[in-house]
Parts: structure tokens; sequence; C-alpha cells
């Protein structure tokens, strides 16, 4: 490629730029929600297009293409730019960051150990909790696969938490402890009393085996989004996001220049941020920016998104889900999930 640096500038680097394209795995038979965390092709191109202005760039789509790459050449890669979301373990997105680590090449974004961690909540949370980061009280149902003959008990799982007295009232959350992009939540995963909470885990458990299900405190506060970037004591907020349900806030404005794809009145009641909000254009939630110099409010949810960044190994730069605890003016942030710790998760 012709080279546009000036004198004394770096040489361009060579970069492999690894992803899932959500197109190609849906000509393999994949359904839509399967491949709900892969990447469209516009955003891809436009990473690439980004990534072409730092040097010389070679696509590489998926680990099994990564694997073939790596087996029969020897790449002289100065970096990997690393968006791949994996697929089908438990640890898939630890999958191409522990390729890398073992042909020792220097890749973006966090460790496969991070990155296997984050992407299971109920783990997550017992570090969190381990170093003092607020995240809702919780229980963990064990995954459905490795109960013996009689049905685990809800209750019984409530009573062996640390967190049981504070899981004695209503509402409750449930939600599967191993997915992303909202799959597996709903507003039905908000219960308000036993009978909802035994028909939601066992829901859950059955539709995923193989998966802890959390049993939380329903955080009735203000819900956030935190863009973050940096490494170490060097991590810092660059943004903080509200996801401002209307329920609630009857006098929020909503946009007149969105064309909504969803009339469903139901939705205006939502106050849970799921899968199927997400694949709807509709006037709840919105979306506002906060101001993160000015703003009190936004500054603590910051600090909390940060200290869990920092406690989970988390580097470079991502996203941090907080949701404060009550909606008075003194409430917790908690931390919901730090699970995006991958680029494509820095949408602010």
């Amino acid at each position: 490629m012709p080279s546009n640096n000036s004198p004394g500038s770096p040489p361009p680097l060579k970069i492999a730029f690894t992803y899932d394209s959500r197109s190609e795995w849906l000509a393999r038979g994949f359904s839509p929600e399967q491949c709900a965390e892969f990447d469209s092709d516009k955003t891809i191109e436009g990473i690439a297009i980004s990534l072409r202005k730092r040097g010389r760039v070679q696509m590489v789509g998926g680990l099994k293409n990564l694997v073939t790459t790596l087996a029969t050449s020897k790449p002289d890669w100065d970096i990997v730019f690393n968006i791949c979301e994996g697929y089908g373990s438990p640890g898939r997105e630890a999958q191409v960051p522990a390729l890398l680590e073992a042909w020792d090449i220097p890749y973006t974004f966090s460790d496969s150990a991070t990155l296997g961690l984050c992407l299971d909540k109920a783990k997550t949370k017992m570090v969190l909790d381990h170093y003092g980061v607020p995240t809702a009280p919780f229980a963990c149902v064990p995954p459905r696969i490795t109960w013996a003959r009689e049905s685990v008990s809800h209750k019984v799982v409530i009573s062996k938490s640390p967190h049981a007295t504070a899981l004695q009232s209503f509402p409750l959350f449930v939600k599967p402890a191993g997915e992303g992009t909202g799959l597996g939540i709903a507003q039905a995963n908000k219960v308000t009393d036993d009978e909802q909470l035994a028909k939601v885990v066992d829901d859950l458990t059955q539709r995923y085996p193989t998966q802890t299900i959390l049993i939380e405190r329903f955080l009735r506060g203000r819900e956030f989004t935190v863009g973050i970037i940096g490494t170490g004591a060097e991590a810092r907020a660059v943004g903080v996001r509200e996801i401002v349900f209307l329920k609630g806030n009857p006098g929020h404005h909503i946009n007149p220049n969105t064309v909504y794809t969803s009339t469903d009145p139901t939705l205006l009641e939502v106050d849970v941020y799921g899968y199927d909000l997400k694949r709807v254009s509709h006037p709840n939630p919105q979306y506002v920016e906060l101001d993160l110099s000015g703003d009190p409010i936004a500054q603590r949810v910051a600090e909390v998104a940060v200290r869990a960044w920092i406690c989970l190994g988390c580097r470079d730069g991502g996203r941090v889900d907080v949701r404060n605890d009550s909606e008075s003016d003194d409430a917790i942030p908690n931390v919901i999930e730090v699970r995006n710790s991958r680029p494509g998760a820095l949408k602010l």
C-alpha cells in the first residue's frame, strides 16, 4: 500500500483483523438468535477502514480461519485487532485470545482469562463481591445437567446464599449467567412472587441446561452503560449513557424524528432491557448521554464501573453496565455485567 507517513513517523503496522461476520454465520444455516452477538458487515468494514489508516490489514474471519492461517503460514503481524465472539463453549470469547497467546502474538483488548471470567456473570459477581464492588445480592442455581434426579429447589439455593436475607423480598430478577446481547432476558424475568420465581427458574434451566441461573435482587433505580478505555491504573471512563425507561418517567421526551417499528403499548411498561426489546425500534427505552464532567450521578456510576474494570483485569477498551439499587438521590450504583470487555461493546 502507498505510504502516506510523514518523515519521522512510525512505519505502517502489519495488522490482522479477527472478527465474526453475522452474514457469514447466517449463510451457514445458523439462526438470527444464534448470530445475535456477531457483527454486521458494515461494522466490520468500518473498523477495517480505520485500521488501514495505521497499516496493512489482513482480514481473518473467525477462529477456524485463524487456525488455518497460523498452521499453514508464518504471519509476521505486529498485532491482532480482535473482535471475535467465538461460538459454542462457555469460554467462547476467550478462544481467539488463547490461541494468540499460545503463538505469542500481541493482540488488542482483554486476555483469555478475563474474557472467560466476564462471560460468566455468576463468577464475575463472585469476584466483584470479594473486592467490595457493588453488585446486586444474588444466589446461583447450578446448571440443570448437574442435578440429581430430584429438582433443585430455588428456596434451598437462596437459603444457602451469603445474600439470603436480601433475597427474601420481591421483586427478584432471574437470568442465565452465560449469555450476551440480552439473550434469555425479558420483562418476565422480573418476578414478584414465589410462584413466578419457580416458573421462571424452571423455564430458564430448561432453555439453558448447561448454565448457572442467577437469582438477584431487582435493582429499581436508573440504568447506565459506561464506556472505558485503558488498562489498570490508567483506565478511565470516557462516557456515560443512561437507558431511560418511560415507566416512571412519563414526561421524558420521545424523539419525533425516529421511525419506530413497534407500537405495542405494553412496551411502555417495560423496565427490563432484554433481547426482544433490542430487536425493535421503539421509544422505550430512550438513550441519554450524561455530562461526565459535571453530573455527580454520572461520576458515581463511572467510578464504580472503573473499579470493576480494574479488579477484573480488563484491558484497552470496552463497556460496563450499571444500575442503581434505588430511585433515591443517594442510590448506590451496582454493576450488572462486565462481559463487554471487547471493542464491539464500546459504542458511546
